[in-house]
């Protein structure tokens, strides 16, 4: 049965500390089933190095990750839901069992549904990081161009005045470093407004535009979480390099996960609580 993307609730602010439960989430994610969660991680590395290998592959691979990643987190959403069904009849102290028989081809159609929308979204996103890119570049470029020309003054003086000169190579200097950490903030800002287009298209249903203007404002509103998970994305990606990068092989879908459980504890319906069966009921 195709499942239908759910409608998007208002956007919450959630405490910071759910940043590192996003992780948790994403870890139990994985564990439900690994050896598929392995197997969509080989595939989205071979298909990364198969298009960094044709014209134009690093712009292809750019446009086609968000698209790719998230069909991650629509997996995540319906590993998910047969859990949560599972634990709704299983009666009280047993473990539950989910029946994940199916689930990567529910997720592959429910994505397949929403391609289209999530190719607009990743290059409206793309664009919109060049236009950013593009307006520091031209702030920059105004700003070290009225440095270089203050050097250049100074350097007449050379003569008269050298400490000036180290005076003015030093504000050389600052700038430079100024203008890559405001490349980097610029960077991280967009990573930060653009981390739920991708669930709110495939899950929520929204189009490209909507879901790019509510990423960003719910983003923003959760500011402290995804600061918090990104810190813990630093390490964890120096573990999983260290075994020959084979422990991204797990990272990635842990990225997934939490990726959907995000978009769930941000923009999802409150957790339900669920109640035990009574023995003996069937599903």
């Amino acid at each position: 049965m195709n499942a239908v993307p759910t409608p998007v609730a208002p956007y919450r602010r959630v405490p910071a500390s759910h940043g590192a439960s996003w992780w948790a989430q994403g870890w139990r994610s994985f564990l439900r089933a690994p050896w598929a969660w392995a197997g969509l991680s080989v595939a989205l590395v071979v298909c990364s190095v198969i298009l960094h290998k044709l014209p134009m592959g690093g712009a292809l691979a750019q446009w086609l990750s968000m698209p790719m990643f998230t069909l991650g987190a629509v997996f995540a959403s319906v590993l998910r839901r047969r859990w949560a069904r599972a634990r709704s009849i299983t009666p009280e102290g047993l473990a539950a069992e989910a029946d994940n028989e199916g689930a990567l081809g529910e997720s592959s159609r429910q994505w397949s549904s929403r391609l289209g929308t999530l190719l607009l979204a990743s290059l409206l996103v793309l664009l919109s990081i060049a236009a950013v890119l593009l307006v520091l570049a031209l702030a920059l470029s105004l700003i070290f161009g009225v440095g270089l020309m203050h050097m250049e003054a100074i350097g007449h003086m050379m003569e008269a005045s050298p400490g000036a000169v180290v005076a003015g190579i030093g504000m050389g200097t600052g700038a430079m470093i100024l203008g890559a950490l405001l490349v980097l903030a610029a960077l991280l800002a967009c990573s930060v407004a653009f981390w739920f287009v991708g669930t709110l298209v495939a899950l929520g249903g929204l189009g490209a535009w909507d879901a790019i203007r509510l990423s960003a404002r719910a983003a923003f509103a959760n500011l402290g979480a995804l600061v918090v998970f990104t810190l813990l994305l630093i390490p964890l990606g120096i573990v999983a390099t260290l075994p020959a990068g084979l422990g991204w092989l797990v990272l990635l879908p842990m990225i997934s996960g939490a990726s959907y459980a995000s978009y769930d504890d941000v923009f999802g319906a409150p957790a339900p609580t669920y109640r035990a069966a009574p023995p003996g009921l069937d599903a």
